[in-house]
């Protein structure tokens, strides 16, 4: 039969059980669970130690011998179909097996905390309205549970947060925010507001060996994607060189530092450069990992021509991991490299897609990038990264940069060439433009 929830129960049951001695658990728990005589309630072990018995009993039985840490006997709870002391509802091989093995029946009550076995859903149930929802899913960062709550729930939002801490508190869990907006601005940080707990967001959180430190409340953070930055980093060999593009605090950066990648990474905002520092030198990937706080467009102009001057390796990979835009971002390899250049990166570019099936999301982000470069991509690799809302997907786009994209021709002439008096650059002239860089 099916485990009853102890939240169907009442606060405390009536139960027969076995007072057994504590090495003799393993048979007895073995034995009575074959034959279903063991109590059956979800979230309740069927052992339990002997009320009123304590180290001292245990050691006086033991005669002074042994570990000091163990009590002499335990108490197994019986299913509640066992009734009486003489265990008369219990098969003869069952009753002679506690009859040779030193058991003794007694009364027992079972205590159940029902609240303590409620599921946050079944909490949200009995304290909200009943006409609002009561879903309860959220995201851990560190300390913070991040919920986003829906536009019903907003109002009662105080409520849900006191009810969140108070379940999850155990868990070292100090603070509950929501999300309050959509993202509007160009550093991928959504409007939150703390709806219980401490106000500091200030938090650490460990992905795949690495320690990230953050301010939720300034940078952006997305436990959801760890999959995603295993995956990629897994498919880098130790003598790589990365370009991160859209670094944030590290996610893509620190792992491959400790890989033994050489990384440069860089992200608009000044927040998630300051934490990038910080996890840089907490990871001690200090040789590997160089730290830029600039323009995606002019980062890759510059490190593109720092590395060619100075003679010294080109990046072989780039990611852009900033999927509402990212795409739009592909023009800045247009005419990036010498006419002579012939290793061209694999680049890992993100993006939402919108359709009513996944090949139609993945021809329409193939279309889009190949709408920027201005030229087809035959080999490309589309990886279905996660649903984030009804017909709409992030995808990964990953497919090598193809020459005739990427060196100077008379089709795409050198990016940094000035154009009339004013030394301004078209991409420079774009990189001011508030609406290249926006974040949807």
């Amino acid at each position: 039969a099916m485990a009853p929830d102890p939240s169907s129960l009442p606060a405390s049951m009536e139960l027969v059980a076995l007072r057994v001695p504590a090495r003799k658990c393993g048979l007895f728990l073995r034995t009575l669970r074959e034959k279903k005589l063991l109590l059956n309630i979800k979230r309740i072990k069927p052992i339990v130690d002997v009320p009123g018995e304590d180290k001292g009993d245990a050691d006086e039985k033991a005669g002074g011998q042994g570990p000091k840490s163990k009590a002499a006997t335990k108490l197994i709870l019986l299913d509640p179909r066992i009734k009486t002391i003489e265990l008369t509802e219990m098969d003869e091989e069952s009753r002679n097996l506690c009859a040779s093995n030193g058991a003794e029946a007694v009364r027992h009550t079972l205590k159940i905390d029902v609240s303590r076995h409620l599921t946050l859903q079944q909490v949200l149930r009995k304290i909200l309205p009943e006409e609002v929802p009561a879903t309860s899913s959220f995201e851990t960062i560190g300390h913070v549970v991040h919920m986003n709550l829906l536009d019903a729930q907003l109002p009662h939002r105080k409520k849900i947060g006191e009810a969140v801490l108070e379940k999850l508190g155990e868990n070292k869990v100090k603070s509950v925010v929501t999300k309050m907006g959509k993202i509007t601005d160009q550093f991928r940080v959504f409007p939150m507001e703390v709806i219980a707990g401490d106000e500091d967001l200030v938090t650490e959180v460990r992905e795949h060996g690495c320690r990230f430190k953050l301010d939720y409340a300034k940078v952006y953070w997305n436990s959801r994607l760890q999959t995603e930055h295993a995956r990629i980093v897994s498919s880098l060999t130790r003598d790589e060189i990365v370009c991160d593009m859209f670094c944030g605090i590290g996610p893509f950066a620190i792992p491959a530092g400790k890989k033994g990648c050489t990384v440069y990474a860089n992200d608009l905002n000044p927040e998630s450069h300051r934490w990038l520092n910080v996890n840089v030198k907490l990871n001690k990937v200090e040789k590997n990992v160089q730290c830029y706080n600039m323009d995606a467009r002019a980062f890759l102009r510059k490190l593109t021509a720092d590395l060619l001057e100075s003679k010294k390796p080109m990046y072989t990979c780039v990611t852009m991991n900033l999927p509402a835009t990212a795409i739009e971002f592909l023009d800045a390899f247009k005419g990036l490299y010498p006419s002579d250049f012939k290793q061209m990166p694999m680049i890992h570019c993100y993006c939402f897609a919108r359709g009513e099936s996944l090949s139609e999301m993945r021809g329409d982000a193939t279309k889009r990038a190949e709408g920027v470069l201005g030229a087809a991509l035959p080999g490309i690799e589309i990886h279905d990264v996660r649903n984030v809302a009804p017909k709409k997907n992030m995808l990964c786009l990953s497919f090598t940069l193809p020459c005739s994209v990427g060196c100077r021709t008379r089709k795409h002439p050198q990016q940094q060439q000035q154009h009339g008096g004013s030394g301004e650059t078209k991409s420079a002239a774009d990189d001011r433009d508030p609406k290249r860089q926006k974040v949807a």
